[in-house]
């Protein structure tokens, strides 16, 4: 997944095996999607909302693979994505 600066929330679904996971019937991609936006609508900076989403891939197991699963790997995904911002404004402002 990749995430940037957009003027809206956009999502672009660039995975090669979407059907195959939809076939499934995981709620691909709104799992993903929540995942996500559970962590960077409440970053402590602010709420991440005018971003783009871009799925670029995903790995589905027969054990491992839930909704829940890749709700939490996106949540997972948002920490890291928070904690770059962060990062990032601390080296901007010279803190």
């Amino acid at each position: 997944m990749t995430i940037s600066p957009a003027e809206e929330l956009d999502v672009v679904d660039n995975v090669p095996c979407r059907k195959e996971l939809e076939a499934l019937g995981l709620a691909w991609p709104r799992c993903v999607v929540f995942g996500l936006l559970d962590v960077l609508m409440f970053a402590e900076f602010g709420s991440l909302y005018k971003i783009r989403i871009t799925l670029d891939d995903a790995v589905y197991h027969e054990v491992d693979s839930s909704e829940k699963a890749f709700r939490e790997a996106a949540r997972d995904a948002g920490r890291k994505a928070v904690e770059k911002v962060t990062r990032d404004r601390l080296i901007r402002f010279g803190s």
